[in-house]
């Protein structure tokens, strides 16, 4: 551990010296207090900004770095088009505001690899809504964080670091709504692993990023005192093997509390769906994981949900998730306390789960896997739907790894299990109705035997296709 802490410690100086050396370069503003946009930088000729035409719209174009000092103010002007050219980067240490209507940041050419902005201003969290970044990044480099709001990425180049957002600075926190980040190079969203930034992301869409197919998930974060994920929906690219869907992880020992919330996300076609390291407590609720299958080795991963904690700190709450087509439904690699259902104590009782998770099709190798316990903890799974044809101790003994397989591992209380009221297998039913998958899509009863497995809604009610 004391290796890895000293890794990060050189590898974050290491980037520290870097940008110190990128910024050396460029125009910055005189630190004055004076207020600038692109419309002011365009009259200064230092500042290497002009005004060309393209496409028949008037563009501001950056063909040097341009630095907005630390008493200074810059104002973002709306519905502009920003033109960067190779490896320029726009510096802001002062107080800023992005809150614009349709910005565009882009490349001058097609072969221009520009970093983008970072965002450096100590005195308030830097606002930024209704911006669009075309194979550009932001990358935070402030202790107060950024608050993004209807953003867009889409086709980041990875030069500003391994995401399209990076948090950068220990402590700042984030707040990320209705944003889009579509085929990135690496990540999505990502922070080093030695800083605590908290965030909150929130109705945003993660659509094939990493597609430099390298081992990072879209949302790679770290832990801290509140790390918020919800509303979300996670499209992963099938041929991306190496990509997976949600880290949050602690690997550098972190000791105070840690609280993880992942609910209510859809997060489909990764190496993994969703795994969190070490000490948290991490609460999972309410996700759909459909076909996270893609690592190509099962011993390395493929799990709907994994939770890895050699060192037997971490609390994970399981509840209500719908887990399918995984290579591992949930894995559990040590850890210190996992709750997948507790219906044998009172509802009022803090241990009290009512479990609901429900699992289809999880396996590998010819074999069933909905629970994998690889640890020596007793493990609580009551009140779950298991991918069986009777919800029975015999049947669901076959779909669940733990003590009774390997008397070396932790034993797994799976019963009662639940058959959930509305749901049924809908290959049984017969009726000429209209049914809907979870996208709002009709299909006539007729079409059933040739649907994906799946959660559909008939009469109000969800119905499982095996």
């Amino acid at each position: 551990m004391n290796r890895i802490i000293r890794i990060i410690a050189l590898l974050a100086l290491i980037i520290i010296n870097s940008l110190n050396n990128v910024f050396a370069d460029g125009f910055s503003t005189p630190n004055d207090g004076s207020t600038y946009s692109f419309a002011t930088l365009a009259t200064i000729d230092a500042s290497g900004v002009s005004i060309i035409e393209k496409d028949g719209q008037e563009c501001y174009l950056m063909t040097i770095s341009d630095t907005i000092s630390a008493n200074d103010v810059f104002l973002m002007d709306p519905q502009a088009v920003v033109l960067m050219a190779d490896g320029v980067q726009l510096v802001i240490l002062g107080k800023a505001d992005f809150n614009v209507e349709n910005v565009v940041f882009e490349p001058k050419a097609t072969d221009a690899q520009p970093y983008g902005i970072f965002v450096g201003n100590e005195q308030e969290k830097t606002f930024f809504r209704n911006c669009t970044f075309n194979q550009v990044g932001l990358r935070n480099m402030s202790s107060t964080g950024l608050i993004l709001d209807s953003v867009k990425f889409n086709h980041h180049n990875g030069m500003i670091g391994q995401a399209a957002l990076v948090l950068g600075a220990n402590g700042a926190s984030f707040e990320i709504t209705n944003c889009t980040f579509a085929h990135c190079a690496k990540s999505a969203i990502a922070g080093a692993a030695n800083y605590q930034n908290p965030i909150v992301i929130d109705h945003c869409e993660f659509l094939y990023n990493g597609q430099d197919n390298r081992n990072m998930p879209q949302l790679n974060l770290t832990t801290a005192d509140s790390v918020v994920i919800r509303n979300c929906t996670l499209l992963g690219d099938s041929t991306k093997t190496k990509v997976g869907g949600i880290t949050v992880s602690n690997l550098v020992g972190f000791t105070n509390d840690m609280n993880t919330l992942i609910e209510n996300n859809t997060i489909k076609d990764h190496r993994y769906g969703i795994a969190t390291y070490c000490h948290q407590s991490a609460f999972i609720r309410n996700n759909t994981l459909i076909g996270n299958c893609h690592e190509e080795n099962p011993m390395n991963g493929g799990s709907g949900i994994n939770v890895y904690d050699p060192y037997g700190t971490q609390y994970t709450y399981i509840e209500g998730n719908h887990i399918e087509r995984s290579l591992w439904g949930i894995t559990l690699v040590g850890g210190g306390e996992a709750n997948l259902g507790r219906t044998d104590v009172d509802t009022s009782s803090a241990n009290y789960n009512p479990g609901r998770n429900i699992f289809i099709d999880n396996g590998n190798s010819g074999q069933l896997y909905d629970l994998y316990n690889n640890s020596k903890n007793t493990v609580y799974a009551q009140g779950n739907t298991w991918n069986v044809a009777e919800q029975t101790e015999e049947l669901i003994e076959e779909v669940i790894s733990h003590k009774h397989d390997d008397p070396s591992l932790g034993e797994v209380i799976f019963m009662p299990a639940t058959e959930p009221t509305g749901i049924k297998n809908l290959r049984k039913t017969t009726e000429s109705e209209v049914i809907y998958d979870l996208q709002g899509r009709p299909y006539s009863s007729a079409e059933t035997n040739s649907l994906r497995p799946g959660i559909y809604i008939k009469n109000n009610q969800k119905i499982i296709i095996r």
